[in-house]
Parts: C-alpha cells; structure tokens; sequence
C-alpha cells in the first residue's frame, strides 16, 4: 500500500509553516523502554483487579484474557503506542488517563460486563455533550445540521443538571460539542470547571475561538483534551469543506494553543471517497505527526444531516484502505512515531459498535442517541431535568448500521 499512496504537494500558507514549526514539539512519546514496563504495569493492574471483582479462579483467567483479545480486535493487534501528557499516560481518546480512580473504575467495570454480559447493569462511561445550537461553520458532513443556529435548548443551568445527572450514572468522561462549543466560551468554562472534579472533560471544536487565552481557561478550569476538526492537510480544501475562510488557520491555532497548555490534543478528520480516492490519508497523518498531536480520529461519512439523501457511505475497497492504513500506522515501526490512528470503523465490523452500551449522543435539541452517526432518539433529556427527575429512562442500545453491540 505505501507505494500506492503519494503525497499531494502541500502548499501551505506561511502562517501555518509557522504553526507547524510550534507545534512539532512535546508530544508526550514514550521510550519503548519505558512504554513496554508501562504496559505491563497496566496488565499486571488489570489482573489484580480481576482477582478483587470475579474472585473465581476460573472466571479470573476467562475474563482477563477475553478483555486482552478485545483489546487486540479493537486495534488489529497489541497497540504499544501511549503518550505523557499532565503526568497521566493516555491509550485512546475514550480512555481515562493512567494512572488514576477513573480509570481503575472502568477496568473494573468492563471486568463484570465481560465476566457477567447478561446480568451486568450496563454502565455509561463517557458521554457527548451539544451544548450549543449556534456555529459559524457550514461543514459539508455537519451531522446536527437540522439543528443549527436555531434558538438555543439548553440553558446554563440545564446544562449542570444533565452533567448531574451522567455523573450519578458513573460517566468518567464527557466530550463537549455543539453547534460550536466554543461560542459559549463562558458557559463551556463553568461547565468544564463544575464537572472535572468528577469528570475527564474534552472539548470538539473546528478551531473557532479557541486561542492561546482561551485555551489556558480551559485548562485551568480542568479540561483533558481537545479534539480539533481538520479535514484537509491542504489549506483551501479544508476551508472548502468547512465553508469558512481561515477554517484552516483557525484550527492550526487551536492546536498550538491546546499543546502548550498541555492538554492532550488530537485531530478528527471524516475521510470522504475523494480524500481516499485521492491517496490523502497517509501524507495527513505525515502532517498530523508533523503538528505533534497524540491522536487522529478517522471517521467514515454517513448520510445524516448535510449528507442526508447524499451518496456518501464508503465503497469496499475505501474501507480497506482505511483498514490498511489503520494497521499500518499503528503497529508498523516505520510509524512508531506518528499519532495512534483511531479508525472506529474497524472494530465496529468486527466486535460491535460500543455507542449505546458504553456512550450516548446528546444532540443540541437535547435528543439522546447511542451516538451521532446514527440517530436513534431515545428520550430528550430536557424533559428530564426540567422535571427534576433523578433517573434516566432506558435507553436506545441498538446500530441500524452494523447491528452488533459489543
């Protein structure tokens, strides 16, 4: 595959050189010394978690290894790469960093979901939070489109409520997004400050108002993490498909300022027929490794939202490029060190989609889905906490995409 992917010219407007020339630094790469210790640190942990939670003999050994092969299916083998960041490691975006309570809490929950599948309650451990109606973008994949800069749902306090609400159901993260999230800089640092003492809190943002203050802000109030869109290593089409100008610049900007507060910071990019068709994927994450980000996010375009009714979904042979690539820089040493590529696609064909039984979607109409790509409504929270109720209802655990719940 490597000699069938070429890189297009990158053209880049000085400004972004300059970015990228700041960034390339502190990325928070572990030694492979060090980092083989570390995994076995963490294996040893989940052992002896094991042996506290299913105290069997037998079902100790079961389950320790059925959560070690999950691991390998997710990954397409045995993922090394992790990465320092605030004195924590980080494995994947949707993990708590290690070591920590959090995180301790997650092992022990998978532990009896895999060890007990039909009797485990099933338990929330991160959730996606649209905090606003309003962007200035007009992204050619927008998946809340129909909800866009309408009036806002969801007050300040509303927002608390629900925050109340996922942090009673054990929830360790909560990603915020929008709309923008970003276009309530106030609210979303209240929001962050209020839940991190409990929660992980990251912020989605396409760069907009995201600046070295306002990053700091952020930090300080406890946020983790952000995840910056950015869907083109070439400056104009990245603007083309999110309808803005300095789209680009913006989201460079967000990246420095995120890396030098010290804030885990990954890119999302949704990889369209033409992106693949074009062989793009690998000079983005040359570009993305470049940036000195932890992570990139690869996610398949769906026909929600602005790409309702479109012909978008992948072909065949768009998925295995994106499956040979995602094996590829993950475990390959001439990519040891580029960004862990999280391609969800992958796992989702093989083990299940884990939206719906580990995450929900909560829409800025105040919807919850199992995830943003497949809108299934089950309940509006705002109903819920305008009613001061205590417990959510059930909730939609099902995928009219790939079907298997993991």
């Amino acid at each position: 595959m490597e000699t069938t992917l070429r890189y297009k010219r990158i053209n880049l407007q000085p400004a972004a050189s300059d970015f990228i020339n700041d960034c390339s630094a502190k990325t928070g790469r572990v030694s492979f010394l060090k980092r083989t210790f570390l995994w076995w640190a963490v294996k040893l942990r989940i052992f002896y978690f094991a042996c506290c939670v299913l105290k069997k003999p037998s079902l100790i050994l079961r389950t320790f290894n059925d959560m070690l092969r999950l691991r390998n299916n997710v990954w397409g083998g045995d993922l090394k790469k992790m990465y320092k960041v605030d004195g924590k490691y980080y494995f994947n975006l949707y993990t708590p960093g290690w070591p920590s309570k959090a995180y301790d809490d997650l092992i022990k929950t998978e532990l009896r979901r895999h060890a007990s599948p039909l009797t485990t309650k099933e338990t929330l451990s991160f959730i996606h939070l649209a905090i606003t109606r309003k962007c200035p973008l007009r992204c050619e994949h927008c998946f809340e489109w129909d909800n866009l800069n309408q009036k806002e749902s969801f007050t300040k306090e509303d927002l608390f409520r629900v925050i109340d609400l996922y942090k009673n159901e054990g929830v360790l993260q909560i990603h915020f997004s929008g709309g923008e999230p970003m276009v309530r800089l106030k609210d979303l640092v209240e929001l962050v400050r209020y839940a991190s003492p409990h929660v992980a809190c990251w912020v989605l943002t396409s760069g907009f108002n995201f600046t070295p203050h306002n990053a700091r802000l952020l930090r300080e109030a406890g946020c983790k993490g952000v995840v910056v869109s950015l869907d083109h290593y070439l400056p104009y089409l990245h603007n083309a498909f999110r309808g803005k100008e300095n789209a680009f610049n913006n989201a460079l900007t967000a990246v420095a300022a995120a890396k030098n507060v010290g804030l885990v910071t990954a890119l999302s990019v949704c990889a369209t027929k033409t992106f693949l068709h074009e062989n793009c994927l690998l000079p983005y994450m040359d570009f993305a490794k470049s940036l000195g980000v932890q992570f990139v996010q690869v996610l398949e375009p769906r026909n929600i939202g602005h790409y309702a009714d479109k012909d978008v979904l992948l072909d065949e042979a768009h998925i295995a490029l994106l499956e040979e690539t995602f094996t590829l820089v993950n475990h390959a040493a001439k990519y040891r060190h580029h960004p862990t590529m999280l391609y969800h696609g992958y796992h989702q064909r093989r083990v299940g989609c884990f939206s719906g039984s580990r995450s929900v979607y909560i829409d800025s109409a105040g919807d919850v889905h199992a995830c943003p790509f497949c809108h299934t409504k089950s309940y509006n929270i705002l109903s819920i906490v305008r009613a001061n109720e205590k417990a959510l209802p059930q909730k939609e655990n099902s995928c009219p995409r790939f079907g298997k719940i993991a």
